[in-house]
C-alpha cells in the first residue's frame, strides 16, 4: 500500500494499469488496496476511465508531513 500512496503523492490521476505496473502487484492485490484506499476517504475514483488520484486533504496532509 506503501508504494500506491507514493505513486499518488502527486495528486495527478493515475490508471490502475499504472498503479499495476509499478507497484507489481497482481490484479487481486490492487483492488483490495483501492477498495481499502477509497473505503476510508484516500483516494478519488474514476471508475469510468479507470484511475485514480489522492483525495485533496490527504495530499495536504502528506505534504506537510514530508515538510517537518
Amino acid at each position: 500500500m506503501a508504494k500506491t500512496l507514493e505513486i499518488l503523492v502527486d495528486g495527478k490521476w493515475h490508471a490502475l494499469k499504472e498503479i499495476k505496473q509499478k507497484t507489481e502487484l497482481n490484479k487481486n492485490q490492487i483492488q483490495q488496496v483501492i477498495e481499502f484506499l477509497e473505503r476510508y476517504g484516500f483516494i478519488s475514483v474514476d471508475k469510468m476511465a479507470r484511475k485514480i488520484r489522492l483525495d485533496k486533504s490527504v495530499e495536504k496532509f502528506l505534504a506537510e508531513d514530508s515538510t517537518s
